[in-house]
């Protein structure tokens, strides 16, 4: 499946043309994984029509060589989604000195240390870049790799 948008080498005959394709290619996708997530189809429904109605906004950024149109809806539609997600405010990652642990419900991250707390809720709940999330805690992009690592270990061995 090519996951990325081909222009046809002229300017898009507008966007609400270019938002209609992107929609025909992925909506049923995106649809599937809102859905997943806030369990009513109705409710689905309206976050993937906010998150289309965003798109036309920002349909010149689809249109960018390396750009994964999907992984880039379903960033945006996770940013939508950020309120249904417990975790997220549990996910205290404001915090400057990383020092507090996390004590929400969520079993996975309670097993992190503060630091990989820190890295995981920052990249994947947050939508941080690996770069920003490594000025922030002052390491490598190689260390927050790692540390990433690290998490989804702990994710995966835990039963």
């Amino acid at each position: 499946m090519n996951t990325q948008l081909q222009s046809s080498g002229t300017v898009v005959e507008g966007k609400s043309l270019a938002v209609h394709n992107l929609y025909n290619n992925y909506a049923a996708m995106l649809l599937g994984y809102i859905f997943e997530v806030v369990k009513n189809r109705s409710e689905a429904e309206q976050y993937l029509i906010d998150v289309f109605t965003d798109a036309q906004s920002q349909i010149d950024e689809f249109y960018k060589p390396g750009v994964n149109a999907f992984c880039r809806l379903q960033l945006m539609a996770r940013k939508k989604l950020a309120d249904i997600f417990v975790s997220i405010g549990e996910c205290n990652i404001a915090d400057s000195q990383h020092q507090q642990p996390f004590s929400g419900a969520n079993k996975f991250i309670q097993q992190m240390n503060a630091q990989q707390q820190f890295v995981f809720c920052g990249l994947h709940w947050h939508g941080k870049t690996i770069g920003k999330v490594a000025a922030e805690l002052n390491k490598s992009e190689n260390d927050i790799r790692k540390i990433l690592k690290e998490c989804f270990t702990i994710i995966r061995n835990s039963k």
